[in-house]
């Protein structure tokens, strides 16, 4: 199979195809082609989508969410076992482990108050309370809760953010379509899964950078290979909707600001 087209897809998909990996995932060639920032090669061209046969020649976003969903669960994956052993040790909920860990990180460098000591006391209460189930399966039950959360996060930053990034790339004169553009997107969450790596000290910050370095990169990269635009527009597509996001908490922290301020006073 050529890297230059998506997988093939049939038009009227059966059961097998529908679950099938390559039905939820993109080839192997096809996700090293697009992490070496050749998305471009990957990502078929615009003239052959627009075509009656497109559907068999174009990989589907499905398979974008398979990618984007595998790639989260593999950057859980350290920082889940680290958790489980963390909670478990302590023998409670992860929840109450990370609040307990929390108030102690926090009594040891904060100026010690009576405000701060009845919060780090009832914290470390409420990990030392005896768990409905034992310690090390609410721990392990807890952990697994944090790590099946990380792609669903994942796949929500991928559609909001991608959703933002597009609708500023078609008032610049894009003429990707949402499925194509997604499909090209998901591959610079696949540099995330170095994420990982991040329990690990001093590896894991060198991991964490280097990840959301190449996925940022990637990111741009794909966005411009679907779109066609030049680099300021994309730039300027990529930072709109991070600036917007950011007005609007302004705005709201604001509102809150006003709202709750006299009664503070």
């Amino acid at each position: 199979m050529s890297l230059n087209t998506f997988i093939p897809i049939p038009q009227k998909s059966t059961s097998h195809a529908v679950w099938s990996r390559y039905g939820w995932l993109p080839a192997w060639p096809q996700v090293r082609t697009a992490v070496m920032l050749r998305v471009n090669e990957v990502a078929g061209e615009y003239e052959a989508e627009q075509a009656e046969t497109a559907d068999l020649r174009t990989t589907s976003m499905r398979q974008g969410i398979g990618l984007v969903f595998v790639a989260g669960l593999v950057g859980g994956l350290l920082p889940f076992l680290v958790n489980w052993v963390t909670a478990a040790r302590m023998g409670t909920a992860l929840p109450l482990a990370q609040l307990a860990r929390y108030a102690e990180q926090q009594g040891a460098t904060t100026t010690s108050s009576p405000w701060l000591q009845v919060w780090t006391d009832s914290a470390r209460t409420l990990a030392g309370l005896t768990p409905i189930l034992p310690g090390w399966l609410a721990a392990g039950l807890s952990a697994l809760g944090a790590w099946v959360n990380t792609p669903l996060q994942w796949l929500t930053v991928w559609l909001v953010y991608g959703l933002g990034v597009l609708l500023v790339a078609k008032l610049l004169g894009a003429g990707a379509t949402l499925q194509r553009f997604y499909a090209a997107t998901s591959y610079a969450f696949v540099p995330l899964m170095l994420l990982t790596l991040r329990p690990i000290p001093y590896l894991g910050p060198l991991a964490l950078l280097v990840g959301v370095l190449w996925a940022i990169a990637l990111y741009a990269h794909a966005v411009h290979s679907v779109t066609y635009l030049p680099i300021r527009a994309v730039a300027l597509a990529l930072g709109a909707p991070l600036g917007v996001g950011l007005l609007l908490i302004l705005i709201v922290l604001s509102v809150l600001a006003l709202v709750f301020l006299p009664l503070w006073v």
